[in-house]
This record gives C-alpha cells, sequence and structure tokens, in this order.
C-alpha cells in the first residue's frame, strides 16, 4: 500500500541550510465536510497539519506556499536576529505529527511572520488555521484567542490592504469578518459584515458562497433573537431600591478574594519598547518554561503584560525616582518587605 507521505528536501531561505520536510499526497486526503469558517474536516489525515515547514536550524517557518519565498534584505536581517534571539527547544517536525505538533508549528510561524513584519492578511490565515486546530485538540479557549487574533488581522487586511493578490476577496473577506464575529459571540458585528457581504456585487460569482452566506446571516440574526428574548432576572422592589433593608447573604465558605477574578476586555495597543538583552532571554524562559508546564503557548508579550498587572494590582507606593536603577530599587524593597 502506498503511504499517504512523501519526504522532500528544502532550502531554508534565512539559513540556506537544507533539510527534510513531509508532505501529504492529494490521494490520500479524504473530506468529510466544511465547517463555515472554512475549516475542512478530512477522514484520515488531515493536510493542514504539514501546511507549515519549520527549519531545524534557525527555526524559521511559513506555509509551504510561502516557504521559500524571496525575502528582502531588511526581512532577512530582522529574521536572523529575531530567530537567533528567540530560539526555543522544539519537537521534531519531520514525519507524521500529532494535533499538538502541528499547532506548535503554526504557532512558530506566527512568530516568524511578526518578525518578518508580514502583512495582516497573512498573519490572519495562520491565526484561523491554528484556531482550527485547537478545535481539533479541544481547546476552547486558545481557540478563541486565535480566532480573536484572526478577526482582528482580517479587518485590518480589508481596511488597509489593497493588492488582492496577497489577500482574500473583498467578499470573502467580509464573510469571513462576519463569520468569525459570530463564532465570539459578536453577533451585531456579525449581521452588519454578512449583511455588507450580502449586497456585495461580486457575491452573485461565488454561488456556493452567497449559500453559506445566507445561511450564516440567517443563524446570527437568530441567535440575536434568542439574546433579546432572555428575560431579565427579576427583583423584588426591596431588592433594587432598599435603602433601609438589609439584604441577608450567606457567608461564604472561603474568601472572595480567593476566586480567580475573571480576566478584563481591554484594548492592547503597539508599543514599540527598547528592553535589554537579558530582559528578553527572561521573557524568553518564563514562555518556554509555562510551555512546558501547560502545552499552551504564552508568548513574550502576554508575560510582561502579566508582570505589569501584578505590579499595578498590587498597588505599590513609591517616591518616584529620576533614574531607571532608583525606580527599580523602590519597587524591589516595597516586594520585598
Amino acid at each position: 500500500m502506498v503511504s499517504a507521505f512523501f519526504e522532500q528536501v528544502k532550502t531554508c531561505p534565512v539559513c540556506e541550510k537544507k533539510f527534510t520536510v513531509t508532505r501529504v499526497r492529494s490521494s490520500a486526503c479524504y473530506v468529510m465536510k466544511r465547517e463555515s469558517d472554512f475549516n475542512t474536516i478530512y477522514r484520515d489525515v488531515n493536510p493542514v497539519h504539514y501546511t507549515v515547514w519549520v527549519c531545524p536550524h534557525c527555526q524559521y517557518a511559513a506555509p509551504d506556499k510561502n516557504f521559500s519565498d524571496e525575502l528582502r534584505p531588511a526581512e532577512l536581517e530582522r529574521l536572523k536576529k529575531g530567530l537567533a534571539l528567540l530560539r526555543t527547544n522544539e519537537p521534531d517536525f519531520s514525519g507524521e505529527r500529532t494535533p499538538a505538533v502541528a499547532l506548535r508549528s503554526f504557532e512558530l510561524a506566527i512568530r516568524t511572520a511578526q518578525i518578518r513584519q508580514a502583512g495582516p492578511g497573512f498573519k490572519a490565515s495562520l491565526y484561523l488555521r491554528a484556531a482550527w486546530i485547537c478545535r481539533e485538540l479541544g481547546k476552547e479557549e486558545q481557540e478563541k484567542e486565535m480566532l480573536k487574533e484572526a478577526l482582528n488581522h482580517y479587518k485590518e487586511s480589508f481596511e488597509k490592504e489593497v493588492n488582492l493578490a496577497s489577500r482574500l476577496s473583498d467578499v470573502r473577506l467580509m464573510y469571513i469578518i462576519g463569520e468569525l464575529n459570530r463564532r465570539l459571540g459578536y453577533l451585531d458585528e456579525a449581521i452588519q459584515w454578512f449583511s455588507r457581504a450580502v449586497m456585495n456585487k461580486d457575491i452573485k460569482h461565488e454561488p456556493e458562497l452567497e449559500r453559506m452566506l445566507r445561511d450564516q446571516w440567517d443563524l446570527a440574526r437568530e441567535e440575536r433573537k434568542k439574546v433579546d428574548s432572555v428575560p431579565l432576572k427579576k427583583q423584588s422592589k426591596d431588592s433594587q431600591f432598599g435603602d433601609n433593608q438589609a439584604e441577608k447573604t450567606e457567608e461564604p465558605s472561603q474568601p472572595l478574594t480567593s476566586a480567580t477574578p475573571k480576566p478584563r476586555h481591554r484594548n492592547k495597543v503597539k508599543m514599540f519598547a527598547s528592553i535589554y538583552t537579558d530582559q528578553v532571554e527572561w521573557l524568553k524562559e518564563m514562555s518556554n518554561f509555562c510551555y512546558n508546564k501547560t502545552q499552551v503557548l504564552l508568548g513574550k508579550e502576554a508575560v510582561l503584560r502579566a508582570v505589569l498587572d501584578a505590579i499595578i494590582e498590587a498597588n505599590i507606593q513609591i517616591e518616584g525616582s529620576d533614574t531607571e536603577e532608583g525606580l527599580k530599587e523602590q519597587i524591589l524593597s516595597v516586594i520585598k518587605k
């Protein structure tokens, strides 16, 4: 019986070293169904698991169709420096891949795209396919985060990218933005994007997409009606306006502060800051430590945000300083108390 896999030797465009990649024969791919966000469910081998090639020498990672794209000198310089600085211990990406290994290959491709400063449409497609694998693994929270990133990047692509060769067509972009909004529970936004897509003149050129679009548009409106029809929790006059009424409550068995607080919804902004090499190394080590413990990628930016949040929420009282070192010493003195 012919194997579903075959190997090829490729040359990394960054370090120029050769390595072996595993590919899937098209004859081995049996489609079972397609989901509304373009995810395809396969019977046996999932070719998406093998989409990203990872150089074992320098950890440059990119989809097979883009792996050998010519890199501009500035991109190449950023990749050589960035990949060397962020190098991590990784699994073997050659041979058959588990879904977990496949997910990690996409995380490395996202890291590469960020270093390379690739366009938003390119990064959006990586986040979306990573979300599909998270779904396959049952990692609901991580899938949600990947879908959010895909949504944000697709919206940026729609607003800023004009080269249709580098992104989806307008009507497909509007559809996927609407569908990701729907999956994330942003029903009003989903309905608006679906409506825009339906009105687009190019939709008639893609009858299958038009059918999906109208189905998901109807579904989003039905889901919105269900939200509107949920009755508000009834409250008595006393519980709403009882200034003179003392509401009886049972004492909690444990202090309320012991409960893990729900994450707040906050907007992120890009801030380019210069930090020291050893600080980058510490962030990388902490990110790797968390990944080794949980098998979930927590990037360096997330580690940095967690540290800042901890200091902010600790409400540290300091006198202030006119030097970086002085400020650090004041914060340390409070922490060590």
